[in-house]
């Protein structure tokens, strides 16, 4: 029995429906598999914390620029192994499938896009805008100035250019710990502002604003109140003068100094 006109269109768009939903399955899969592959893994669950998702770079650099420490297997190796001294880059101990399968996957986000360049500044003009700015008297370059705030002698070294400029426009976004601005009020009625510092079940310990220490037991403490802004305002300065200062500030990839503590986002 032939079949009807209607019945072959049917048939046909039924062929149609199959062979969309095995292409989609077959994509889906292979989009499974590089999603779930052991180097995206890896990543994500130790290296996205500080370089982004997508490589990019937040706290940690931007991974598809040219890295300081070289580009070579041997040279990424040796800087997930080791660490970064006087940096926010630990050192990790990954099994060596864990450490290929890592190294392949920063190969390809690097391979993903070009390696673009930031815009560009003048770095002496931008020296000249950080000294009138007074940023010294927080910050403190191959130690001159304040140790309020973190050191920013290997700053250019140890964060991207894109977060650089987020902590200048808007540093409350992000505010690592060790850079909260806590109110103390002791059951006497006495009050202490400073940076927290530390504190376990018992203590607190934070650091005046005179960059003097003081521990508290916590039981003599009425309460502990945390700053929800970052101390640093937000600069909005014409884009020129924020290149410029941009400029200067990925300039500063100082000598590694192993006794300085791990580099933190300014406030």
């Amino acid at each position: 029995m032939r079949e009807s006109r209607f019945q072959r269109s049917k048939h046909r768009a039924t062929r149609k429906a199959l062979a969309a939903s095995i292409l989609v399955l077959i994509v889906g899969i292979g989009c499974l598999r590089a999603e779930d592959s052991t180097g995206v893994a890896v990543f994500n669950s130790n290296c996205a914390v500080c370089h982004g998702r997508d490589g990019r770079g937040e706290r940690g650099p931007n991974l598809r620029r040219a890295l300081r420490n070289g580009s070579l297997d041997s040279d990424i190796e040796a800087v997930i192994r080791n660490g970064v001294p006087g940096t926010a880059m630990p050192s990790f101990n990954f099994d060596e499938d864990e450490l290929k399968d890592l190294l392949e996957y920063i190969h390809s986000l690097r391979q993903t896009i070009s390696l673009s360049q930031p815009p560009l500044g003048n770095a002496k003009a931008g020296k000249r805008l950080y000294e009138a700015q007074g940023c010294s008297g927080c910050h403190e370059i191959e130690n001159q100035g304040s140790a309020l705030g973190p050191s920013l002698t290997r700053i250019g070294a140890s964060r991207s250019y894109e977060y650089l400029k987020e902590s200048i426009v808007d540093p409350s976004a992000d505010i690592a710990d060790e850079y909260r601005a806590i109110t103390i009020e002791t059951r006497d009625g006495k009050r202490y502002r400073g940076i927290w510092v530390n504190e376990d079940s018992f203590t607190v310990q934070i650091r005046l604003y005179d960059e003097s220490f003081m521990s508290f037991e916590k039981l003599n403490l009425r309460r502990e109140v945390y700053a929800k802004k970052s101390l640093m305002p937000a600069y909005h300065f014409h884009e020129a003068d924020l290149n410029d200062l941009l400029a200067y500030l990925s300039t500063l990839v100082g000598e590694i100094n192993v006794t300085s503590k791990p580099q933190r986002r300014p406030y």
